[in-house]
């Protein structure tokens, strides 16, 4: 007997894998998906003999017909709900409530069948979930999630993992899930946190933006009021510009910029037709400076609207009288830009990706941390230690490889994962197997004669 730490080994390689790979694809394609049944088998085998505990592989006794008959029920169940969706909605949808109903019965028997076809040291698991308290999870919580706005996630999350986890057995014995529900609620904070503050980021920075633009032009307009009511006053003074306090007093804030350059127009109007030593007598120092200033910033701003429409009338030329170096270069600024919407596009779905496989590897090893690290088998504990950064890289470079090679590098992706998940999980306990086979060999055999051919079906594509 050992209390120490017993880890899980992979020894899969991506050479072995991908012979077994290809020969299931290829099958498969050849039979019209009929083989992929047989295919299932073979893959969950290969999977499960070179995962090994205490040097020892699990193994799987499927028979591949009886996939191949739960598939056939799901495929014939999938076509006549949608003829009945395109000849009967009111059909389609009693079928699709009907579904639902069937679904707790589902989920059961293609666990219980999984269960049975698994085993380690020539000792079968079992599951022994039933059909209401597997209606109470998968509808019930379901329908509590809706009602509540999603906020019964976290504890519909936490009644699946123990429905899931306590009704599986290894020979006779329960495993236990002692994962408590605030726990799940911390994970999917997190979850639900992040993107929250990502909408109100993107709602909040630029009505900040809109908002300070506003500030900015409203300022400029009160500090240019001051100047253009004084210098029209002075004008006014010596008799070129009739202004009333009416019009210098009732004027709303967003006028002010408008009227400050009105009264600049105004100005050089009588600036035509007066002499500039006559109108300018009555200005101060300081009136007389800002008042030189606006009408430098008039003349610059007409200056470059009349430039720029002289520039456009000049170079509206026909295409085909352009000079081909000037066709060349409109070419490749077209090309650019069309190449920078090009790669501003894969840098969005980079983007977009890294964000998505970010909160898949949080949440994977999170999730998968916390259940297996409250979970017993009588005297043994499980340990798990995966990491977001880890897993993040597994799929950022598993998705690269498998978009560089078409998808080729499947096997070498699903044998990474594989390896990585065993290698990041140990057991700790009383790890004597061949006693806790001995005690619990002669109660599995009789109850394993006793399950129904027909009802021995596994609805699952996985």
């Amino acid at each position: 007997m050992s209390n120490s730490q017993t880890p899980v080994e992979f020894t899969g390689k991506a050479g072995e894998y991908f012979g077994i790979w290809i020969v299931n694809l290829l099958l498969s394609i050849v039979t019209l998906g009929i083989y992929s049944a047989w295919a299932k088998v073979r893959r969950k085998k290969y999977f499960y003999n070179n995962t090994l505990v205490d040097g020892v592989g699990f193994d799987y006794h499927a028979n591949p017909v009886s996939i191949l008959k739960g598939r056939i029920i799901a495929f014939v169940l999938f076509v006549l709900y949608q003829g009945l969706a395109a000849f009967s909605p009111v059909a389609a949808i009693v079928l699709l409530i009907a579904f639902f109903v069937a679904l707790p019965w589902i989920v059961v028997r293609s666990m219980t069948f999984n269960a049975r076809n698994s085993s380690h040291r020539g000792l079968r698991f079992d599951f022994d979930g039933k059909y209401g308290q597997a209606a109470l999870v998968f509808v019930g919580y379901t329908l509590l999630s809706l009602v509540t706005l999603g906020l019964a996630i976290p504890f519909a999350a936490q009644r699946t993992h123990k429905f899931v986890v306590d009704n599986h057995k290894f020979g006779t014995s329960h495993f236990n899930l002692e994962a408590l529900v605030k726990s799940f609620y911390k994970i999917y904070l997190v979850i639900f946190l992040i993107p929250l503050i990502g909408i109100l980021a993107a709602v909040a920075i630029p009505a900040y933006q809109q908002y300070k633009i506003k500030a900015t032009n409203l300022s400029e307009a009160q500090y240019v009021q001051p100047v253009s009511s004084s210098l029209t006053n002075s004008i006014n003074a010596g008799g070129f510009i009739k202004v009333t306090a009416e019009d210098t007093t009732n004027n709303a804030p967003e006028n002010l910029a408008t009227e400050a350059e009105n009264t600049v127009l105004e100005a050089q109007n009588i600036q035509d037709s007066i002499s500039e030593e006559e109108m300018l007598k009555n200005l101060t120092p300081e009136e007389r400076a800002e008042y030189d200033k606006l009408i430098k910033s008039a003349e610059s701003q007409q200056a470059i609207e009349g430039g720029a429409d002289i520039y456009s009338a000049e170079t509206e030329v026909a295409p085909e009288k352009k000079d081909p170096l000037a066709r060349v270069i409109e070419h490749l600024i077209s090309t650019k830009g069309i190449a920078a919407a090009i790669i501003g596009g894969i840098l969005a779905l980079l983007v977009y990706l890294a964000i998505i496989f970010s909160f898949a590897a949080y949440f994977k090893s999170r999730i998968q941390n916390l259940v297996w690290n409250n979970t017993t088998l009588d005297q043994v504990r499980f340990f798990s230690d995966q990491r977001m950064r880890d897993l993040l890289l597994l799929y950022i470079t598993n998705t690269l490889v498998l978009i560089l090679t078409i998808g080729l590098a499947t096997p070498w992706a699903q044998i990474r994962m594989a390896r990585y998940r065993a290698e990041h999980l140990a057991l700790s306990g009383e790890t004597d197997w061949d006693k806790f086979v001995g005690d619990k060999k002669a109660a599995t055999r009789a109850t394993g004669e006793e399950i129904a051919e027909m009802f021995d079906v596994d609805i699952s594509f996985g």
